[in-house]
């Protein structure tokens, strides 16, 4: 009855491994063949992550590796956290409300500005935030939390 038991939470603790993973997998997609924007990491709500709301403007920025940052034209350029909701899109952009962001493209939002280890697990490689946030150089970076965006101009 024990051993019952245990290979039924083994079964269980598995299941939500391969739940877990696959959603990293599909929020950080690898930006295969298909165009897609890599490692599109978002808060899953408004204000996740705390932090005075600011106003930001700059222009959206993919590294060699596939990570997006926010080139904010002072000489900072902070990884980008995107709202909620936020998906990979086409042409190496990110989907957020129907509006597709693509490299290059200028735009305006709010949010916070965070260091790595301010984000939930950030200080942690194996973490939703803090895995993808130290591959794309976060840490020192810093990060451009986005509760909304929208094209500048």
């Amino acid at each position: 009855m024990a051993e019952r038991a245990a290979r039924g939470r083994a079964r269980a603790a598995f299941a939500a491994c391969v739940l877990a993973a696959s959603s990293l997998l599909v929020a950080c997609s690898d930006g295969g063949d298909d165009g897609e924007a890599g490692y599109v990491v978002r808060q899953s709500s408004v204000g996740e992550i705390p932090g005075a709301r600011l106003e930001f403007a700059g222009t959206v920025t993919a590294l060699d590796d596939g990570c997006l940052m926010l080139d904010r034209g002072d000489g900072t350029m902070p990884w980008i956290v995107w709202p909620p909701g936020a998906a990979p899109g086409g042409g190496g952009g990110v989907l957020v409300d129907g509006e597709t962001y693509l490299p290059g493209d200028p735009i305006r939002g709010t949010g916070t500005l965070a260091v790595l280890a301010d984000l939930p697990g950030g200080a942690h490689d194996d973490t939703y935030f803090g895995g993808q946030g130290k591959r794309c150089d976060a840490d020192s970076a810093g990060v451009a939390v986005l509760d909304s965006i929208g094209p500048a101009g």
